[in-house]
């Protein structure tokens, strides 16, 4: 409720000071039909000239509030069409782009002013103002790599780009434009491959799903020499075979038996 009787009250000050003027001009005695034509122009006169005064005063003071060029800090605009890009002034963030209004920078002083972005150049430059003087600087950054994230439903899985190691999941990393080769792989899961092109200054986002490695297959041999008993009867025939050979080679040696009896002649 402050701010309307704060307006109502400026507003008043013009009619005041146009009901003062006209106090002031109008006439104490009778004017003759000669004087009186006079006094009404001269006072529509100073009322035109307060009315403009009045609307003025707002302008002046405006005026008054902005700092004159030789006072106050330096005003710097950075002008950049790469929409996100981080403003570093003097190794601190101050905004992204596009800043809402131009950075104000103590005069005499140099300051270093960086903008970076993912996939892009960074861009740097020293900028050294005088008191109260206002400068643009145009900072477009130029695309160099694209971004790569890649998540996956095994945590720490090896990724590998065109054969070699970049990294582990989940991966977050600048990579070179181009196309590439990319590996997903597990103990004990399907490796994934795929072919990824990455656009300089744009971001790829992959959810790699591993499965599970399949087991080595046994196929069931239903003929003669899968049989079990075939090879337990060619086992037994093997054995005895190797039995009889070894008897065969032996010598057998039979003593003919004691005599008891005795022969008389006569």
């Amino acid at each position: 409720m402050a701010a309307p009787r704060t307006t109502r009250a400026r507003n008043a000050a013009p009619r005041r000071l146009v009901a003062a003027l006209l106090c002031a001009l109008a006439p104490t005695a009778p004017l003759g039909p000669t004087a009186w034509p006079l006094a009404q122009a001269l006072g529509a006169a100073g009322i035109g000239c307060i009315a403009a005064a009045a609307s003025l005063m707002p302008q002046v003071a405006h005026a008054r509030s902005k700092p004159k060029r030789g006072e106050g800090p330096g005003r710097l605009t950075i002008a950049s069409l790469t929409r996100g890009a981080t403003v570093i002034l003097d190794d601190q963030e101050v905004g992204t782009v596009p800043l809402a209004e131009p950075l104000e920078l103590s005069p005499g002083v140099s300051h270093v002013v960086r903008l970076q972005k993912r996939g892009f150049g960074t861009f740097v430059e020293t900028v050294k103002l005088s008191a109260g003087e206002e400068r643009e600087i145009e900072a477009d950054l130029v695309p160099s790599g694209g971004v790569l994230k890649v998540a996956c439903n095994v945590r720490r899985a090896n990724i590998l780009l065109n054969g070699k190691p970049i990294g582990v999941t989940p991966f977050d990393g600048d990579v070179e434009a181009g196309k590439h080769q990319l590996q997903v792989a597990a103990a004990g899961k399907r490796t994934d491959t795929r072919t990824i092109e990455v656009v300089a200054g744009e971001e790829i986002s992959l959810d790699v799903q591993l499965v599970d490695q399949p087991g080595p297959v046994v196929k069931s041999d239903d003929s003669l020499l899968g049989r079990w008993w075939f090879w337990t009867a060619i086992g037994t025939a093997v054995v005895s075979g190797v039995t009889l050979g070894v008897l065969s080679q032996r010598e057998i040696k039979v003593d003919p038996p004691a005599s008891n009896h005795s022969l008389t002649l006569p």
